[in-house]
């Protein structure tokens, strides 16, 4: 079946590394037919809607295609498309969703004109304000082409505003946002399905742990170094409903056995005058890594971010066994950036 996924822009390249991540980790038949600014077109089973609405953070919506039309051919072109996909939509009681990318479409495809002639064809309206749950979505987003399809999914930015680090029990500063946070567990490739083991071995208050656990994941594993992150992670997995699995411990001598992980996500100190346990970031970060290719089964990935300053690909590619997959860049504050790296395991 082919199905549309409307990607965030809060990204270039997450959102579409975090849904092939998804299928991956979860064993979907997965086709990318086409590529637009924002959109994909996918060719899945009905297991990609299922896994990716509840585990995606970067998918804005998705749904099943009914069609692709030139953004020159305008109005008539869409209502061509949708004539074409045999779908009869005055059986259905439902609201058009109008969403142009950037500026896409301009002078071909106005809102106005299409909402008219789609009102004048089908038993069609326009979807004024909030979105209710029993509200049936035909969406056309316009970007490098016209993309017409019947929703499936719809992001709720409500479920992760609730785990927000302001609003749970322990809060400390640096703490990532749920979004990004979920992003990392992800890219890891973590099974829900199997409900593999990941570990964070740098949980801090256990923000990617609270994703993990959200996600419906129940096996996994926090380290911190800090006695009092511990503490604090604990308390806010509890207050989430979540079991309480942390430990203290060091990231470079982790009490776990060699290849019974699956997958790490991790988010490493990466302050200039940060020195965990006495060491350097450097020192740090190749220690982590070398004990994390003990630990990982082969085949399995770990994700984590770090300055360039700190670590290259290289330092990465040293250890025996490590492998470089993706890399994206991560904008932290001003003129902070950090890389965020897939690593597998070979």
């Amino acid at each position: 079946m082919l199905y549309y996924v409307y990607l965030s822009g809060e990204h270039r390249t997450l959102p579409e590394a975090e849904v092939r991540a998804i299928c991956e980790a979860e064993d979907i038949p997965f086709k990318v037919i086409a590529k637009f600014d924002q959109v994909l077109i996918v060719e899945s089973t009905h297991e990609f809607p299922q896994y990716v609405s509840k585990r995606s953070a970067l998918t804005k919506y998705l749904g099943i295609l009914l069609g692709v039309t030139n953004i020159v051919e305008g109005s008539n072109g869409i209502i061509k498309a949708i004539r074409d996909s045999g779908t009869d939509l005055n059986a259905k009681e439902l609201f058009v969703k109008f969403s142009r990318v950037k500026e896409f479409g301009k002078g071909f495809i106005e809102y106005d004109e299409l909402v008219s002639k789609l009102k004048s064809k089908y038993k069609l309206r326009p979807l004024m304000g909030k979105r209710q749950e029993s509200i049936k979505i035909l969406d056309i987003i316009v970007t490098n082409a016209v993309i017409i399809g019947l929703r499936l999914h719809e992001r709720s930015m409500k479920v992760f505003d609730v785990r927000a680090p302001q609003k749970r029990p322990e809060y400390r500063p640096g703490t990532l946002p749920p979004i990004i946070s979920r992003v990392f567990v992800n890219l890891s490739r973590v099974s829900i399905r199997r409900n593999e083991f990941l570990l964070d071995p740098f949980c801090g208050v256990g923000g990617f742990l609270l994703e993990a656990c959200s996600m419906g994941l129940s096996n996994y594993l926090g380290i911190d170094i800090n006695h009092d992150y511990v503490q604090a992670a604990r308390k806010n997995l509890i207050f989430y409903n979540c079991l309480d699995n942390v430990i203290c411990g060091d990231a470079c001598n982790m009490s776990v056995g060699i290849g019974k992980v699956d997958a790490i996500a991790t988010d490493p100190p990466y302050g200039r005058l940060t020195r965990p346990g006495g060491r350097d970031l450097k020192e740090l970060m190749m220690c982590f890594m070398e004990e994390a290719s003990k630990v990982l089964r082969k085949g399995s990935y770990m994700v984590f971010a770090q300055r360039k300053s700190v670590i290259n690909e290289d330092d990465i590619e040293s250890i025996n066994g490590l492998a470089v997959v993706e890399k994206h860049l991560n904008w932290v504050h001003g003129s902070l950036t950090r890389d965020i790296y897939v690593v597998k395991v070979k």
